[in-house]
């Protein structure tokens, strides 16, 4: 397990870096329900067109693994039947992926990790096109945001 998350984080391996191994998935509800939480000032929110990024930096001692960034998806309240949310997560985990490089630098060598969970907030029917122009962005915007947030601090 420990070489999967070295292979990853190097870049290293037959795949390349374009893996989501699953320690890079926000799964534990300690750090998903801070994500949510209105009252606190840590939390960040971008929202770009069908997109709504939640981010959180944590100490990497609290999220129990030693990995830069971890990350949830979630599809909405308007994607009522299983299938599709399962597409639209499917969708979301698929670009990320494709696009997660920039972050995973930012954060590679810090001590700390950012928590960070994408939400789909539109029609499913627009889903495919939505999520490919708009996710990139909002995850650009979020790299330029911290850089400027972590050179400050």
């Amino acid at each position: 397990m420990a070489a999967l998350q070295e292979q990853a984080l190097s870049g290293g391996g037959p795949r390349g870096t374009n893996r989501l191994p699953r320690a890079f998935r926000l799964r534990r509800q300690r750090l998903i329900r801070p994500l949510f939480d209105r009252s606190r000032t840590d939390v960040g929110t971008i929202a770009k067109g069908c997109v709504r990024l939640l981010y959180r930096i944590v100490p990497r001692c609290e999220v129990g693994v030693n990995v830069p960034v971890q990350v949830g998806f979630s599809a909405g309240r308007q994607a009522r039947r299983a299938v599709v949310r399962n597409r639209i997560r499917r969708l979301l985990r698929e670009t990320y992926r494709l696009h997660q490089h920039p972050l995973v630098a930012l954060f590679r060598n810090r001590s700390d990790t950012l928590t960070l969970m994408i939400l789909y907030r539109a029609d499913p029917a627009a889903a495919r096109e939505c999520i490919r122009r708009d996710l990139p962005r909002a995850l650009q915007r979020l790299t330029e945001q911290l850089k400027n947030t972590l050179l400050e601090g």
